[in-house]
């Protein structure tokens, strides 16, 4: 009999749910209903998930297990994050009053891991290669976010189907000068360093959902100032040619310093609202150099495979993973 999970993938700002069936007998996930709705319409934890039960039809203690993954830390009865909510993330209390059934309060990169441990990453309308290296399933594997924030999770598939996760931190990691860098790209760096003063340089304050706008500000001090969802647009329409480069080097730095942190044999596979909204960028010359700036081990490198899950719902497949093996 199949069984129902209860999935949410919980950002800073918005909320998609969803609800993942999960064949007993084969261990194929399929999502039926998903919904997304912003933070900022309700008031309390209560109304966010009654609104979610009503928009997918369900109770969501009628479900068989409940995995949600969300930006910040749960220290077992709330969930806290360094930039607060709108309202309180009492889960305990809730699951407790609500007689939820068994359920977890996961990282939110956690589940794009697990959603690599699926048969549907691999289908060419869900991922989008940057190489054509083979796929190992049995390396460690790396799953990076870029949006809001910025962050990763690595994970190993082992032989049962079960998995094993790390616990780590990479937005908040200052950047180094890359040892191997042309002069132009070294002095730009140089520069870059002097204007976020006194705040320091990490891939955070670049890549997330405000770099652009530092970026931006960076190579064009005399322009007006435009949201970020202007600075995306004129992007996209290839009007910022200067920042495109400079974002998809700073990008290519960032994979390049993961892969020498983690040598993920399995891959990177690389997500978020932000990467999503410039896939130009990964096809932009400098990311590859930005790549190969750091030039260790670049030969063994060159073998892992790298790619986008594309298939929003990665997170929503990646919880109920998590939760066929964890929770039921």
């Amino acid at each position: 009999m199949p069984k129902t999970i209860f999935t949410s993938d919980l950002g800073a700002t918005k909320c998609h749910a969803g609800l993942v069936s999960l064949n007993d007998t084969t261990g194929n996930l399929h999502c039926t209903h998903s919904h997304t709705v912003k933070l900022s319409a309700f008031a309390s934890l209560d109304a966010l998930m009654h609104e979610l039960e009503k928009q997918l039809g369900t109770r969501i203690a009628a479900t068989d297990a409940i995995c949600i993954g969300a930006a910040g830390q749960y220290d077992g009865a709330e969930l806290l994050h360094e930039n607060a909510y709108p309202f309180s993330m009492p889960f305990a209390a809730l699951a407790s009053k609500a007689s939820w059934p068994a359920y977890a309060v996961i990282h939110d990169y956690a589940p794009i891991v697990c959603a690599t441990f699926t048969d549907y990453m691999i289908k060419p309308a869900n991922l989008k290669r940057l190489n054509d290296c083979p796929i190992n399933h049995d390396g460690r594997r790396v799953a990076l976010g870029i949006g809001t924030g910025l962050g990763l999770k690595d994970g190993v598939l082992l032989p049962n189907g079960d998995f094993w996760l790390g616990k780590n931190e990479i937005g908040h990691i200052g950047i180094a000068t890359p040892p191997h860098a042309t002069q132009d790209e070294l002095k730009r760096h140089q520069a870059l360093i002097k204007h976020l003063q006194p705040r320091s340089l990490t891939f955070e304050h670049i890549l997330s959902g405000a770099g652009t706008t530092r970026l931006y500000q960076f190579l064009y001090p005399d322009r007006a100032a435009l949201k970020p969802e202007q600075i995306g647009e004129q992007m996209r329409a290839n009007l910022l040619p200067e920042l495109v480069a400079i974002f998809a080097w700073y990008l290519g730095l960032f994979v390049g310093t993961v892969q020498l942190i983690f040598m993920p044999e399995g891959g990177i596979w690389i997500t978020g609202g932000v990467a999503l909204s410039h896939l130009e960028a990964f096809e932009h010359p400098s990311f590859e150099r930005g790549i190969h700036a750091s030039p260790a081990y670049r030969a063994l490198r060159d073998t892992y495979p790298l790619g986008i899950l594309l298939n929003p719902e990665h997170a929503l497949l990646g919880n109920a993973y998590y939760a066929s093996k964890r929770l039921l």
